[in-house]
């Protein structure tokens, strides 16, 4: 298995090349990952399910979590954390326009919407679904467990409209995240649910019906941060699914 650590600009990523790309003269799709996650063990996840690993997947680690990955200003999550700054535009900006480019010029990629995702975990999530009406270069946009009570998103998302029409989106949420102690996080489902409704709602009014087939939500066993390799092997899986 070939990961390996590189820097992009200022931005620490790791690469995950599939297995011959050295050997072969391919060119493969690329996974695109809002923060770290554990490549080794979600590839692992892939192998023991039958899906090819035949794609790049590249992790960009942000400057700061909370900063990064949220699309405005808000209150502080915790009484002891600081509040965030809501840097996403400059986060998305530095994927699209500076990251991006540079594994399309060293990489053997296919560098089209439709090869090309994007996913993001938590706050990640957020972002990822952040940039449906932020760019269209990503074909495939996925929010696992993502924090979509962030204060204001989903009237965002009710004000604003995906920059491509045919978007596809995958949406999953624990069964427990509900749960949560923390009033606005407790709102995750009622909100994710409500995400997926505007979605397939938005990209019906552009393709004249409702749309349901490029939009799905998963539910997950389990609290926010059980079983992350596989859920984000599922996620891969329906992703790839839809080139």
């Amino acid at each position: 298995m070939q990961i390996e650590q590189i820097q992009i600009t200022d931005m620490s990523c790791n690469l995950f090349l599939p297995k011959g790309y050295c050997e072969s003269d391919r060119n493969y799709p690329v996974i695109y990952v809002n923060g770290e996650i554990p490549v080794e063990e979600i590839v692992t996840e892939l192998d023991k399910s039958g899906q090819d690993t035949d794609f790049i997947l590249l992790s960009v680690k942000p400057k700061s979590w909370n900063d990064d990955f949220t699309p405005w200003s808000a209150s502080a999550f915790r009484k002891d954390e600081e509040a965030p700054l809501g840097r996403a535009d400059i986060y998305i900006a530095c994927l699209t326009e500076e990251i991006k480019p540079y594994m399309d010029r060293n990489y053997r990629t296919r560098p089209e919407p439709e090869h090309t995702i994007l996913l993001g975990y938590s706050l990640g999530g957020l972002t990822a679904l952040y940039a449906v009406y932020k760019t269209d270069l990503f074909g495939t946009i996925g929010s696992l467990s993502g924090s979509l009570w962030y204060d204001g998103f989903c009237e965002f998302m009710e004000g604003a409209m995906p920059l491509r029409k045919d978007i596809r989106v995958y949406l999953s949420l624990g069964k427990k995240e509900r749960l949560s102690r923390n009033p606005r996080m407790s709102k995750v489902a009622e909100c994710t649910e409500k995400a997926r409704d505007i979605l397939v709602s938005q990209l019906g009014a552009q393709s004249g019906q409702p749309d349901v087939r490029n939009v799905s939500f998963e539910w997950n066993d389990g609290g926010h941060f059980h079983d992350i390799p596989r859920r984000f092997a599922r996620a891969v899986i329906w992703c790839i699914s839809c080139m």
